[in-house]
């Protein structure tokens, strides 16, 4: 059985029956814990009403046992400026942050209707090109808005891309990880940030030294994963997939495995997989250009409703 997220002991039923559940809590004296809506390693999500303002807003808030751990209160704190810095629509508005009674820190965000490309895959199925790509344009413009501060998200992946109900609006989540030019300190050389599975190959070596295109190997994990319903690793232990990870063993082309991908997109995915960042597109405005011209009516029929 594996540990629970909330609490990190092994019990039955997961984050949402966890004793450490704030579910029912009052936060700060304004914000009433209503629901929980996810949980991650090192924070929980929960539904809240602000008992001044009469809105419902989410919360979230570092699990209780990190409560004393600098670093983590330190990435909460970043992630809240940087989010409310940016003002852009690929990311959640920030409307607060602050500390809770027991020392965890909170950051107060709007509410969102939708699901996470984790969760549509899981439940729909490979997604279809064109959808896929104009989901990759969107997240590219929020990455071109964070790399231009000085910023690399690092924790890119299905699960921290939102999608919202009724649009296919993009909504980039989870900037705990994310890298500024300027607070090298905070990351220990020796740390593994980000999500095995997505991760670029220089994080496995020394995560201070990324810059914005391991965000670009992460986007093409992401894309080969939702147009193929697979990894472009094979692997049978943790072990086994960093060494391939680390040493670039991974399949880069998706129409090995959907033959009607269109060969423009098999190679954009291919190019954001190179395990030379020199070899990756310069930057994501690149990127997202070779997207671009790649979804024009007159070069794909496929994709020819993407840019409508």
């Amino acid at each position: 059985m594996a540990g629970c997220q909330m609490c990190g002991a092994d019990h039955e039923g997961g984050p949402g029956t966890c004793r450490k559940s704030r579910v029912g809590h009052v936060i700060a004296n304004k914000y009433e814990l209503v629901s929980l809506i996810g949980c991650g390693g090192i924070a929980a999500v929960y539904e809240a009403h602000h008992k001044q303002l009469r809105r419902d807003v989410a919360l979230k808030i570092l699990h209780p046992r990190f409560a004393k751990d600098p670093e983590l209160a330190t990435r909460f704190v970043r992630e809240a400026r940087e989010t409310a810095a940016l003002g852009h629509p690929a990311f959640v508005a920030v409307h607060d942050a602050g500390v809770a009674e027991d020392g965890c820190a909170f950051i107060e965000m709007a509410r969102l209707e939708g699901r996470d490309l984790w969760s549509i895959r899981e439940a729909d199925g490979m997604l279809d090109p064109a959808r896929a790509v104009k989901i990759a344009i969107d997240v590219l413009g929020g990455l071109e808005a964070l790399h231009k501060r000085g910023v690399v998200h690092r924790d890119l992946k299905s699960a921290n891309v939102f999608i919202e109900a009724g649009t296919d609006r993009v909504k980039l989540l989870d900037l705990g990880f994310a890298k500024v030019t300027d607070e090298h300190a905070v990351t220990d050389p020796e740390q593994l940030l980000g999500t095995p599975l997505y991760i670029s190959p220089e994080q496995c070596f020394d995560p201070r030294q990324v810059d914005g295109r391991a965000d670009l190997f992460s986007l093409g994990v992401l894309l080969f994963e939702n147009l193929t319903g697979g990894w472009p690793y094979v692997w049978s232990s943790k072990r086994e997939l960093l060494k391939k990870v680390m040493t670039g063993d991974l399949e880069r082309h998706v129409a090995t495995r959907r033959p009607e991908i269109p060969a423009w997109l098999d190679d954009v995915i291919a190019r954001s997989l190179a395990f030379d960042r020199e070899k990756r597109f310069a930057n994501a405005t690149e990127m997202r250009e070779a997207l671009e011209r790649g979804a024009r009516p007159h070069r794909s029929s496929l994709l020819k409703r993407l840019l409508r």
